[in-house]
Protein backbone atom coordinates (compact mmCIF):
# COMPACT_ATOMS: atom_id res chain seq x y z
CA UNK A 1 0.00 0.00 0.00
CA UNK A 2 1.52 3.39 -1.20
CA UNK A 3 1.88 5.66 1.90
CA UNK A 4 -0.51 8.85 2.08
CA UNK A 5 0.82 11.61 -0.69
CA UNK A 6 0.48 14.75 2.13
CA UNK A 7 2.17 14.74 4.91
CA UNK A 8 -0.26 16.42 6.80
CA UNK A 9 -0.76 12.81 8.56
CA UNK A 10 0.20 13.06 12.15
CA UNK A 11 2.08 9.42 11.67
CA UNK A 12 4.83 11.43 10.23
CA UNK A 13 5.38 13.51 12.90
CA UNK A 14 7.99 11.52 14.16
CA UNK A 15 10.76 12.35 11.84
CA UNK A 16 9.70 15.67 12.08
CA UNK A 17 9.94 15.95 15.84
CA UNK A 18 13.19 14.48 15.16
CA UNK A 19 14.79 17.24 12.97
CA UNK A 20 12.86 19.56 15.89
CA UNK A 21 15.03 17.61 18.48
CA UNK A 22 18.21 18.32 16.19
CA UNK A 23 18.04 21.71 15.85
CA UNK A 24 17.18 22.50 19.11
CA UNK A 25 20.14 20.97 20.52
CA UNK A 26 22.48 22.84 17.53
CA UNK A 27 20.25 25.99 19.41
CA UNK A 28 21.40 24.89 22.61
CA UNK A 29 25.12 25.12 21.70
CA UNK A 30 25.18 29.11 20.56
CA UNK A 31 27.17 31.24 22.88
CA UNK A 32 24.66 33.03 24.54
CA UNK A 33 23.57 29.77 26.78
CA UNK A 34 26.47 30.21 28.63
CA UNK A 35 25.70 33.80 29.65
CA UNK A 36 24.08 33.80 33.17
CA UNK A 37 20.60 32.34 33.61
CA UNK A 38 20.76 30.63 30.81
CA UNK A 39 22.21 27.54 32.12
CA UNK A 40 18.15 26.15 33.17
CA UNK A 41 16.20 27.15 29.94
CA UNK A 42 19.35 25.17 28.21
CA UNK A 43 18.89 22.03 30.34
CA UNK A 44 14.98 22.58 29.71
CA UNK A 45 15.40 22.66 25.68
CA UNK A 46 18.29 19.48 26.13
CA UNK A 47 15.55 17.22 28.17
CA UNK A 48 12.65 18.06 25.42
CA UNK A 49 14.79 17.75 22.35
CA UNK A 50 16.33 14.41 23.76
CA UNK A 51 12.59 13.22 24.50
CA UNK A 52 11.62 14.26 20.65
CA UNK A 53 14.65 11.79 19.61
CA UNK A 54 12.54 8.61 20.59
CA UNK A 55 9.21 9.67 20.15
CA UNK A 56 7.14 12.75 19.45
CA UNK A 57 5.05 13.87 22.80
CA UNK A 58 3.14 17.51 23.97
CA UNK A 59 5.37 17.58 26.60
CA UNK A 60 8.41 17.55 25.04
CA UNK A 61 7.74 20.07 22.77
CA UNK A 62 5.96 22.22 25.22
CA UNK A 63 9.24 21.85 27.51
CA UNK A 64 10.89 23.07 24.08
CA UNK A 65 8.84 25.68 23.92
CA UNK A 66 8.91 26.72 27.57
CA UNK A 67 12.91 27.28 27.19
CA UNK A 68 12.54 29.54 24.40
CA UNK A 69 9.74 31.73 26.25
CA UNK A 70 12.33 31.99 28.76
CA UNK A 71 14.81 33.52 27.10
CA UNK A 72 12.89 35.25 25.18
CA UNK A 73 11.04 36.87 28.06
CA UNK A 74 13.37 37.32 30.33
CA UNK A 75 16.87 37.00 29.25
CA UNK A 76 16.54 39.81 26.16
CA UNK A 77 17.36 36.83 23.82
CA UNK A 78 17.40 38.71 20.38
CA UNK A 79 17.08 35.85 18.00
CA UNK A 80 14.89 35.41 15.42
CA UNK A 81 15.37 31.40 15.48
CA UNK A 82 14.44 31.35 18.80
CA UNK A 83 10.92 32.38 18.08
CA UNK A 84 10.71 30.15 15.36
CA UNK A 85 11.60 27.51 17.57
CA UNK A 86 9.10 28.57 19.82
CA UNK A 87 6.26 28.70 17.11
CA UNK A 88 7.44 24.82 15.77
CA UNK A 89 7.68 23.79 19.41
CA UNK A 90 3.76 25.04 19.56
CA UNK A 91 3.33 23.56 15.72
CA UNK A 92 4.57 20.47 17.73
CA UNK A 93 2.17 20.02 20.69
CA UNK A 94 -0.42 20.40 18.27
CA UNK A 95 0.12 17.88 16.26
CA UNK A 96 1.02 15.71 18.86
CA UNK A 97 -3.01 15.99 19.87
CA UNK A 98 -4.13 15.48 16.13
CA UNK A 99 -3.90 18.69 14.23
CA UNK A 100 -2.71 16.87 10.94
CA UNK A 101 -1.56 20.01 8.88
CA UNK A 102 0.71 20.59 11.67
CA UNK A 103 3.48 20.28 9.23
CA UNK A 104 1.96 22.42 6.70
CA UNK A 105 1.99 25.07 9.41
CA UNK A 106 5.58 24.63 9.85
CA UNK A 107 6.40 24.83 6.11
CA UNK A 108 4.74 28.16 5.64
CA UNK A 109 6.09 29.82 8.55
CA UNK A 110 9.41 29.23 7.19
CA UNK A 111 8.77 30.03 3.76
CA UNK A 112 7.48 32.98 5.03
CA UNK A 113 10.52 33.69 6.94
CA UNK A 114 12.38 33.64 3.78
CA UNK A 115 9.96 35.89 2.32
CA UNK A 116 10.51 38.39 5.27
CA UNK A 117 13.92 38.31 4.99
CA UNK A 118 13.92 39.10 1.60
CA UNK A 119 11.58 41.85 2.18
CA UNK A 120 13.75 43.75 5.00
CA UNK A 121 16.50 43.96 2.77
CA UNK A 122 14.83 45.86 0.49
CA UNK A 123 16.36 48.98 1.64
CA UNK A 124 19.29 51.53 0.69
CA UNK A 125 21.99 50.53 2.71
CA UNK A 126 21.44 46.84 2.29
CA UNK A 127 22.60 47.82 -1.71
CA UNK A 128 25.35 49.79 -0.76
CA UNK A 129 28.37 47.51 -0.76
CA UNK A 130 30.17 49.69 2.08
CA UNK A 131 27.53 48.99 4.13
CA UNK A 132 25.70 46.01 3.47
CA UNK A 133 25.01 43.04 5.45
CA UNK A 134 25.97 40.93 2.02
CA UNK A 135 29.35 42.02 1.81
CA UNK A 136 29.87 41.56 5.38
CA UNK A 137 29.02 37.93 5.59
CA UNK A 138 31.26 37.39 1.99
CA UNK A 139 34.21 39.03 3.90
CA UNK A 140 33.52 36.99 7.14
CA UNK A 141 33.71 33.74 4.75
CA UNK A 142 36.68 34.58 3.01
CA UNK A 143 38.72 35.67 6.28
CA UNK A 144 37.70 32.06 6.78
CA UNK A 145 38.64 30.56 3.96
CA UNK A 146 41.03 32.43 1.52
CA UNK A 147 40.44 30.36 -1.43
CA UNK A 148 36.64 31.55 -1.86
CA UNK A 149 38.17 34.79 -2.68
CA UNK A 150 39.80 33.47 -5.99
CA UNK A 151 35.84 33.43 -7.07
CA UNK A 152 35.09 35.63 -9.32
CA UNK A 153 32.28 37.67 -7.32
CA UNK A 154 31.46 41.84 -8.03
CA UNK A 155 31.10 42.81 -4.08
CA UNK A 156 27.61 45.09 -6.38
CA UNK A 157 26.23 41.71 -7.07
CA UNK A 158 26.56 40.30 -3.55
CA UNK A 159 23.33 42.22 -2.07
CA UNK A 160 21.19 41.08 -5.31
CA UNK A 161 22.59 37.63 -5.31
CA UNK A 162 21.27 37.05 -1.40
CA UNK A 163 18.27 38.68 -2.30
CA UNK A 164 17.40 36.25 -5.10
CA UNK A 165 18.60 32.76 -3.04
CA UNK A 166 15.87 33.60 -0.26
CA UNK A 167 13.42 34.54 -2.62
CA UNK A 168 14.17 31.25 -4.21
CA UNK A 169 13.60 29.23 -0.96
CA UNK A 170 10.45 30.76 -0.15
CA UNK A 171 9.08 29.68 -2.89
CA UNK A 172 10.74 26.30 -3.05
CA UNK A 173 9.58 25.38 0.48
CA UNK A 174 6.27 26.76 -0.19
CA UNK A 175 5.84 24.44 -3.06
CA UNK A 176 7.29 21.72 -1.47
CA UNK A 177 10.42 21.55 -4.14
CA UNK A 178 13.10 19.12 -3.43
CA UNK A 179 15.73 21.77 -4.82
CA UNK A 180 15.01 23.69 -1.57
CA UNK A 181 17.53 21.18 0.04
CA UNK A 182 20.67 21.73 -1.91
CA UNK A 183 20.14 25.86 -2.33
CA UNK A 184 19.40 25.86 1.54
CA UNK A 185 22.95 23.86 1.76
CA UNK A 186 24.41 26.40 -0.52
CA UNK A 187 23.32 29.41 0.99
CA UNK A 188 23.72 28.58 4.81
CA UNK A 189 26.73 26.75 5.22
CA UNK A 190 28.86 29.44 5.21
CA UNK A 191 27.09 31.40 7.31
CA UNK A 192 26.81 28.64 9.85
CA UNK A 193 30.57 28.36 9.95
CA UNK A 194 30.92 31.92 10.39
CA UNK A 195 28.42 33.89 11.46
CA UNK A 196 25.65 32.02 12.10
CA UNK A 197 25.99 28.87 13.58
CA UNK A 198 22.83 27.29 14.52
CA UNK A 199 20.48 29.52 12.29
CA UNK A 200 20.76 26.46 9.36
CA UNK A 201 19.70 23.96 11.85
CA UNK A 202 16.59 25.76 12.82
CA UNK A 203 15.54 26.48 9.22
CA UNK A 204 16.07 22.99 8.16
CA UNK A 205 12.93 21.80 10.66
CA UNK A 206 10.80 23.92 8.57
CA UNK A 207 12.69 22.07 5.34
CA UNK A 208 11.45 19.19 6.53
CA UNK A 209 8.07 19.74 7.51
CA UNK A 210 7.88 20.30 3.51
CA UNK A 211 8.91 16.88 2.60
CA UNK A 212 6.21 15.05 1.52
CA UNK A 213 5.15 11.22 3.36
CA UNK A 214 6.24 9.15 0.17
CA UNK A 215 9.52 11.28 0.20
CA UNK A 216 9.93 10.12 3.49
CA UNK A 217 9.86 6.61 2.50
CA UNK A 218 12.24 7.48 0.15
CA UNK A 219 14.88 9.17 2.21
CA UNK A 220 14.52 6.31 5.23
CA UNK A 221 15.31 3.85 2.65
CA UNK A 222 17.98 5.16 1.34
CA UNK A 223 19.68 5.98 4.80
CA UNK A 224 19.47 2.45 5.78
CA UNK A 225 20.84 1.54 2.35
CA UNK A 226 23.04 4.36 1.35
CA UNK A 227 24.64 5.17 5.13
CA UNK A 228 28.39 4.40 4.00
CA UNK A 229 28.04 6.51 0.86
CA UNK A 230 26.51 9.46 3.12
CA UNK A 231 29.66 8.89 5.30
CA UNK A 232 32.02 9.12 2.42
CA UNK A 233 30.15 12.20 0.64
CA UNK A 234 30.52 14.14 4.15
CA UNK A 235 34.26 13.08 5.09
CA UNK A 236 34.60 13.80 0.74
CA UNK A 237 33.22 17.53 1.88
CA UNK A 238 34.94 17.81 5.06
CA UNK A 239 38.18 17.56 3.70
CA UNK A 240 38.00 20.14 1.09
CA UNK A 241 36.91 22.33 3.29
CA UNK A 242 40.28 21.52 5.56
CA UNK A 243 42.45 22.18 2.11
CA UNK A 244 40.39 25.44 1.76
CA UNK A 245 40.79 26.40 5.09
CA UNK A 246 44.56 26.60 4.30
CA UNK A 247 45.33 26.91 7.72
CA UNK A 248 44.85 24.85 11.36
CA UNK A 249 41.56 22.88 11.35
CA UNK A 250 38.78 24.44 12.61
CA UNK A 251 36.94 20.81 13.82
CA UNK A 252 33.40 22.13 15.53
CA UNK A 253 32.75 23.34 11.85
CA UNK A 254 34.55 20.99 9.80
CA UNK A 255 32.18 18.49 11.35
CA UNK A 256 29.32 20.65 10.18
CA UNK A 257 30.54 20.58 6.98
CA UNK A 258 31.28 17.07 7.06
CA UNK A 259 27.18 16.63 8.20
CA UNK A 260 26.23 19.20 4.84
CA UNK A 261 27.95 16.63 2.70
CA UNK A 262 26.51 13.70 3.88
CA UNK A 263 22.87 15.80 3.66
CA UNK A 264 23.53 16.57 0.69
CA UNK A 265 23.96 13.31 -0.79
CA UNK A 266 20.74 12.21 1.17
CA UNK A 267 18.54 14.52 -0.29
CA UNK A 268 19.84 14.54 -3.67
CA UNK A 269 18.61 11.00 -3.85
CA UNK A 270 15.64 12.49 -4.49
CA UNK A 271 16.30 15.01 -7.18
CA UNK A 272 16.15 12.36 -10.03
CA UNK A 273 12.54 11.26 -9.07
CA UNK A 274 9.28 12.59 -10.74
CA UNK A 275 8.25 15.77 -8.82
CA UNK A 276 5.39 14.88 -6.20
CA UNK A 277 1.70 16.64 -6.07
CA UNK A 278 1.82 20.30 -4.59
CA UNK A 279 1.40 20.40 -0.92
CA UNK A 280 -1.97 22.33 -0.10
CA UNK A 281 -2.53 23.71 3.15
CA UNK A 282 -5.86 23.88 5.14
CA UNK A 283 -7.39 26.85 6.76
CA UNK A 284 -5.47 26.85 9.93
CA UNK A 285 -2.09 26.62 8.80
CA UNK A 286 -3.15 29.17 6.38
CA UNK A 287 -3.98 31.58 8.98
CA UNK A 288 -0.92 30.43 10.89
CA UNK A 289 1.38 31.42 8.14
CA UNK A 290 -0.36 35.09 7.46
CA UNK A 291 0.26 35.65 11.01
CA UNK A 292 3.68 35.23 11.27
CA UNK A 293 3.81 37.51 8.21
CA UNK A 294 1.87 39.79 10.08
CA UNK A 295 4.43 39.43 13.31
CA UNK A 296 7.45 39.86 10.44
CA UNK A 297 5.85 43.06 9.48
CA UNK A 298 5.81 44.55 13.63
CA UNK A 299 9.06 46.87 12.86
CA UNK A 300 7.34 48.83 10.09
CA UNK A 301 4.95 49.81 12.11
CA UNK A 302 7.07 50.78 15.62
CA UNK A 303 6.06 47.29 17.66
CA UNK A 304 9.54 45.45 17.51
CA UNK A 305 12.56 44.77 15.57
CA UNK A 306 13.86 41.87 16.62
CA UNK A 307 12.06 38.16 16.19
CA UNK A 308 11.35 39.18 12.79
CA UNK A 309 13.60 38.26 10.58
CA UNK A 310 15.15 41.08 9.91
CA UNK A 311 18.69 40.01 10.78
CA UNK A 312 21.35 40.60 8.82
CA UNK A 313 19.03 43.30 6.75
CA UNK A 314 20.77 46.71 7.21
CA UNK A 315 17.29 47.99 7.87
CA UNK A 316 16.58 50.90 10.48
CA UNK A 317 13.45 52.28 11.69
CA UNK A 318 14.54 54.62 13.85
CA UNK A 319 14.28 58.50 13.13
CA UNK A 320 16.29 60.26 11.09
CA UNK A 321 17.81 56.88 9.93
CA UNK A 322 14.81 55.29 8.33
CA UNK A 323 15.74 53.19 5.09
CA UNK A 324 13.46 50.96 3.49
CA UNK A 325 12.25 51.18 -0.18
CA UNK A 326 9.16 49.97 -0.10
CA UNK A 327 7.35 51.53 3.00
CA UNK A 328 6.81 54.62 4.45
CA UNK A 329 8.50 56.14 7.25
CA UNK A 330 5.24 57.53 8.33
CA UNK A 331 3.96 54.30 8.91
CA UNK A 332 6.36 54.15 11.97
CA UNK A 333 5.24 56.81 14.01
CA UNK A 334 7.15 58.61 16.53
CA UNK A 335 10.60 57.29 17.45
CA UNK A 336 10.70 53.53 19.26
CA UNK A 337 14.11 53.99 20.61
CA UNK A 338 15.44 56.13 23.70
CA UNK A 339 17.58 58.91 22.97
CA UNK A 340 19.84 59.51 26.05
CA UNK A 341 21.36 63.08 24.97
CA UNK A 342 22.88 63.66 28.37
CA UNK A 343 24.36 61.30 30.51
CA UNK A 344 26.17 61.46 33.56
CA UNK A 345 27.70 58.34 35.85
CA UNK A 346 28.43 58.91 39.62
CA UNK A 347 28.70 62.31 38.73
CA UNK A 348 30.97 62.21 36.43
CA UNK A 349 33.07 59.41 37.58
CA UNK A 350 32.50 57.33 33.92
CA UNK A 351 33.01 59.93 31.33
CA UNK A 352 34.17 57.45 28.21
CA UNK A 353 30.89 55.26 29.06
CA UNK A 354 28.29 58.47 29.52
CA UNK A 355 29.31 59.28 25.94
CA UNK A 356 28.95 56.38 24.80
CA UNK A 357 25.83 55.88 26.14
CA UNK A 358 25.67 59.06 23.94
CA UNK A 359 26.86 57.68 20.44
CA UNK A 360 23.93 54.88 20.95
CA UNK A 361 20.08 54.17 20.66
CA UNK A 362 18.72 52.49 23.58
CA UNK A 363 15.44 50.47 24.71
CA UNK A 364 13.39 49.86 28.05
CA UNK A 365 14.73 46.68 28.09
CA UNK A 366 18.23 47.70 28.03
CA UNK A 367 17.79 50.05 30.81
CA UNK A 368 16.68 47.63 33.12
CA UNK A 369 19.70 45.45 32.24
CA UNK A 370 21.73 48.79 33.03
CA UNK A 371 20.24 48.86 36.36
CA UNK A 372 21.26 45.24 37.41
CA UNK A 373 24.64 46.06 35.97
CA UNK A 374 25.71 49.47 37.23
CA UNK A 375 23.90 50.11 40.21
CA UNK A 376 26.60 50.12 42.50
CA UNK A 377 27.01 52.92 45.14
CA UNK A 378 30.30 54.60 43.46
CA UNK A 379 28.44 55.09 40.19
CA UNK A 380 25.19 56.22 41.90
CA UNK A 381 23.64 58.58 40.15
CA UNK A 382 23.46 57.53 37.10
CA UNK A 383 21.15 60.30 35.16
CA UNK A 384 20.18 60.31 32.05
CA UNK A 385 18.47 62.99 29.76
CA UNK A 386 16.79 62.65 26.56
CA UNK A 387 13.63 62.45 24.24
CA UNK A 388 11.45 59.24 24.54
CA UNK A 389 8.36 58.65 22.05
CA UNK A 390 9.25 62.29 21.00
CA UNK A 391 8.90 63.43 23.98
CA UNK A 392 11.43 65.22 26.59
CA UNK A 393 12.40 63.07 29.61
CA UNK A 394 14.86 63.38 32.77
CA UNK A 395 15.80 60.05 35.03
CA UNK A 396 17.40 61.73 38.01
CA UNK A 397 18.62 58.40 39.00
CA UNK A 398 18.43 55.41 37.30
CA UNK A 399 18.99 52.92 40.05
CA UNK A 400 15.76 54.58 42.33
CA UNK A 401 13.04 52.67 42.57
CA UNK A 402 10.84 54.94 40.55
CA UNK A 403 12.94 55.55 37.19
CA UNK A 404 10.20 54.50 35.09
CA UNK A 405 7.89 56.78 36.21
CA UNK A 406 9.69 59.30 33.69
CA UNK A 407 9.07 57.23 30.41
CA UNK A 408 5.28 57.11 30.45
CA UNK A 409 3.95 54.36 28.97
CA UNK A 410 7.07 52.23 29.04
CA UNK A 411 6.27 48.66 29.74
CA UNK A 412 6.91 47.69 33.36
CA UNK A 413 6.96 43.43 32.03
CA UNK A 414 8.64 41.38 30.86
CA UNK A 415 11.59 43.68 31.81
CA UNK A 416 13.50 40.85 29.48
CA UNK A 417 11.88 41.08 26.25
CA UNK A 418 14.06 42.66 24.14
CA UNK A 419 12.06 44.44 21.14
CA UNK A 420 14.75 46.78 19.29
CA UNK A 421 18.18 46.58 18.76
CA UNK A 422 21.10 47.09 20.75
CA UNK A 423 24.41 48.29 20.22
CA UNK A 424 22.58 50.53 17.58
CA UNK A 425 24.75 53.49 16.51
CA UNK A 426 22.97 56.66 16.54
CA UNK A 427 24.37 58.06 12.55
CA UNK A 428 23.61 56.53 9.82
CA UNK A 429 24.19 54.41 7.34
CA UNK A 430 25.96 52.05 9.63
CA UNK A 431 27.73 49.19 8.98
CA UNK A 432 26.13 45.46 9.50
CA UNK A 433 24.56 45.55 12.54
CA UNK A 434 23.53 41.61 13.44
Amino acid sequence: MNPPLASSDTRWLAPWARVFALGSLLHVTLPDFQQSGWFAPGVLECVGALWLLFRPSPLAFGACAVSTLWTLLVLRDVLTQSALLTVFAGIGVAGCLGWRGALHGARLVTAGTYGLAAFHKLNTAFFDPTFSCANHAWAQVVERTPALALLPVHPDALPFMALGIELLLAAAIWRGSRWMWPLGLLFHLPLTVTLAPAFAGVMFIGYAAAVSARDWVRLRRFARRRWPSMLVAGLALGALDVILLGGPLDLVSTLKVVGAGALLLWTASLLPLPPGPRPIAGRAARWLGIAWLAHGLTPYVGVQYQHTAAMLSNLRIDAGCHNSLVVPEALVGVDPYVRIDHASIGDGARPERARRIERTLWNIAALHTMRRNWCIPELRPIHYRGTWRGRPFEIADLCADDWLDALPGAARWPAGFQRFQKNLARECPAACVH
